[in-house]
């Protein structure tokens, strides 16, 4: 209920970068390394081997971030200085930061050979810096890979990829998260949480709108 929607696409964004031979990078960066897309991705990331995969996140939540395993390395926004701009590279964004994408680019220049927006965490902060150096910027459409892999695979073997790689996952989720329950009256005081970006990484909640919880 909490994952396997956010699992899809992150699969999804994997398959997308492999099939395309991850655009000649050896780095994958993902903003809004704490959100559970960029983890679920950084997960498959990881498996699949051949790119390094790095994660962006806030210095609030860098231990969880470092915790969770799948990423080669955790640096906090706006200190990219580690990264070697030489090495092409490949952005996704979840964050939705203009600052942060624009730090990106401007970092790799030319060699960030793919730009990817998928999320936006980060949605106080989304104006964006027009004429970027390196790729241009592109959504991440998950139905068209979906529509793909369901006319290459057959319905029946997506799914069956899908339930393999979830079940993987799910080692790594069950480890990291846990299930926080909650009634009618936790949805505004959950909802405002997320919205304002004070919600912890580590929680994942289900809430029922019914009297009883």
């Amino acid at each position: 209920m909490l994952l396997q929607p956010l699992f899809v696409t992150a699969f999804l964004i994997d398959d997308f970068l492999a099939e395309n031979r991850f655009f000649g990078a050896r780095a994958v960066v993902l903003s809004s390394a704490s959100s559970k897309t960029s983890f679920a991705l950084a997960h498959q990331l990881s498996r699949r081997g051949g790119v390094e995969v790095i994660g962006l996140t806030s210095p609030r939540n860098a231990a969880f971030v470092t915790g969770l395993g799948c990423y080669h390395r955790t640096l906090a926004y706006g200190d990219l200085s580690p990264l070697d701009p030489s090495q092409r590279a490949i952005f996704v964004d979840m964050a939705g930061n203009g600052a942060v994408q624009s730090a990106a680019h401007h970092h790799y220049g030319a060699n960030l050979v793919h730009s990817l927006s998928v999320g936006m965490t980060h949605w106080q902060e989304a104006k964006r810096e027009s004429d970027l150096p390196g790729a241009e910027p592109s959504f991440f459409f998950a139905p068209n890979q979906l529509r793909k892999r369901f006319q290459d695979w057959g319905p029946d073997g997506f799914q069956e990829r899908i339930r393999t790689a979830f079940e993987t996952f799910r080692g790594l989720a069950d480890r990291a998260l846990r299930v926080v329950r909650g009634g009618r009256g936790d949805v505004q005081r959950v909802y405002l949480e997320t919205l304002e970006g004070h919600a912890a990484p580590d929680q994942g909640h289900v809430l029922s709108l019914r009297s009883g919880g």
